[in-house]
Formats: C-alpha cells, sequence, structure tokens
C-alpha cells in the first residue's frame, strides 16, 4: 500500500471521525433547541397567565382605587362641612366668650357693689343688734309691768267674782221678796175690790210673778239684740224680763222689745258673761 493511500485512508477516517462529531453536535444542538423552545414556549404561557392575572389584578386595583377614591372624596367634602360648621361653631364661641367677658365685668362690678352692700348690711346689723339689744332691756322692763298689771288684773277678777256672788245673792233674795209681796197682794185684793169699786187698769210693766213661769231658748244674737224660740202664742208680752243661765249660772237678762207670734226679741241686760245660741232663758230664775 502506498503512502498516498494511507494518507487518503487517514484523511477519510478524519473526515469520518469530524462527520460523526458534526452529527453527535446536530443532533445533540437540536434537542437542546426543542428543549429550549418548549421551555421558552412554557415560559412565554406561564407568563402570558401572569399578565391576564395581574391585568386582573390592575383592574381590580382600578375599581379598588375608584372606590377609595370616591370615598375619600365623601370623606374630603364631609370633612369640609365639619371644618365649616367648626368654624362657625368657632366664631359662635369667640362671640360667646365675648359675652361671657363683658358679663364677667358686670358680675366683678355688681360683686364690688354686692360688697359695699354687704358691708352696709353688716353694719345695720351691728346696729339692729344694738337695737335688739335696747328692746330686750325694754321687754324685759315691759315684762316686769305685765306681771304686775296681770296681778293688778287677778286681784280685780276675784272682786269682779266677789261681786257676781253678792249679786246673784242679791237677784235671790229680788225673787223671794217678789214671791211674798204677790202672795201679801193676792191676800189683800178681796178688800181693795170692795173698797174702791171698779178695777184700776193693768200697769204697763209686766210683773213676772203674776203668770206661770215661761221658758225657752235663744236662737240668735246681733249685738246686743237677742231672738228667742217663744213668742205670743206662748204669753210673752213686752216688758218681760227673761234670765239667761247656763249649768245653772246667771249669764245676762233679756228685756222684751219685739213680740211676733211664735218668736220675740229683747235687749242685753245686766251682762255677766256673753250668751250663746242654745241658752236657756226663763222668766223664773
Amino acid at each position: 500500500m502506498s503512502t498516498l493511500t494511507k494518507i487518503l485512508i487517514v484523511l477519510l477516517s478524519l473526515l469520518s471521525v469530524y462527520l460523526c462529531s458534526s452529527v453527535v453536535i446536530y443532533v445533540t444542538t437540536a434537542t437542546n433547541y426543542k428543549q429550549a423552545y418548549e421551555s421558552l414556549q412554557s415560559e412565554h404561557m406561564a407568563l402570558q397567565e401572569k399578565s391576564n392575572t395581574y391585568e386582573q389584578q390592575i383592574e381590580e386595583k382600578r375599581r379598588e382605587l375608584a372606590q377609595l377614591t370616591d370615598k375619600l372624596d365623601n370623606e374630603i367634602a364631609s370633612l369640609k362641612a365639619d371644618k365649616s360648621k367648626m368654624e362657625q361653631e368657632l366664631k359662635n364661641i369667640t362671640r360667646d366668650k365675648s359675652d361671657l367677658d363683658e358679663k364677667v365685668k358686670t358680675l366683678a362690678a355688681s360683686a364690688l357693689g354686692f360688697k359695699e352692700t354687704v358691708e352696709g348690711m353688716q353694719n345695720n346689723l351691728v346696729q339692729t343688734r344694738s337695737e335688739l339689744e335696747q328692746a330686750r332691756a325694754e321687754s324685759i322692763k315691759l315684762g316686769k309691768n305685765l306681771n304686775e298689771i296681770t296681778a293688778s288684773l287677778e286681784e280685780k277678777m276675784a272682786q269682779l267674782d266677789a261681786t257676781t256672788a253678792e249679786k246673784k245673792r242679791l237677784l235671790e233674795e229680788k225673787a223671794k221678796l217678789e214671791q211674798q209681796i204677790s202672795g201679801k197682794v193676792s191676800a189683800f185684793e178681796p178688800i181693795t175690790s170692795t173698797v174702791s169699786g171698779p178695777a184700776s187698769p193693768a200697769p204697763t210693766a209686766y210683773d213676772s210673778s203674776s203668770n206661770a213661769p215661761l221658758q225657752g231658748k235663744i236662737t240668735a244674737i246681733e249685738g246686743n239684740l237677742a231672738t228667742l224660740s217663744i213668742g205670743a202664742a206662748d204669753g210673752v208680752e213686752k216688758g218681760m224680763v227673761f234670765h239667761v243661765t247656763q249649768n245653772d249660772n246667771f249669764i245676762c237678762d233679756i228685756r222684751i222689745t219685739e213680740v211676733d207670734a211664735e218668736v220675740a226679741a229683747g235687749t242685753l241686760q245686766l251682762v255677766q258673761q256673753q250668751p250663746r245660741v242654745g241658752d236657756i232663758v226663763s222668766t223664773t230664775w
């Protein structure tokens, strides 16, 4: 075998090796491109999905932003209204503060005047206390005089009671004497009528011992005039004297001045106590 052939064989061998290497490299490279393409396609799809997701999120964020914007606008409007209201309230408070300052000044002046008034009242109180002490001393003096007058009055009341008892005794004696005189006059009436002839006219004054005793009650009292429950139908006449009693105690006399059929009226006499409606009246005592 010649050298050229050997060289050709070597060259062919090297070329075969080169071709095999190229094929292997090509196959290997083609496989990598496919994997890269598939990988890129997967990444593209993932990115597309992420893009869609991001677009949805962006749209949702836009809606939220719009809602938040509306909410913020409403809050801003409300805050502006509150601001206006607070500014108005601040103006009112400022005006009220001015009014209160004026009132404080007025009250301060009034307090000063009140203080002066209190001082004057304290001075008046001191003077009044002094006058009160004098009045107390005068009251003590008057109390002593009153005690003396009371003692004197009690003494006079005792004398009055004694006088009343004496008057009662005298009235009893008067009644007894009237009865005795009435008995003696009735005993001498036949002789008198025989001697003198016709009977003389009756006296105008009423004699309580000549008829049966009358008894009634006081129905009304007006001043010095009393009204009785008996009248002309019961035998009451003008000039009669009725005695008023309370529990067998002499009160006063009533001299009849007006007589009606059922009632009579008269004036109070010898009043010891004030008579009352319902007191017993009688021509005898």
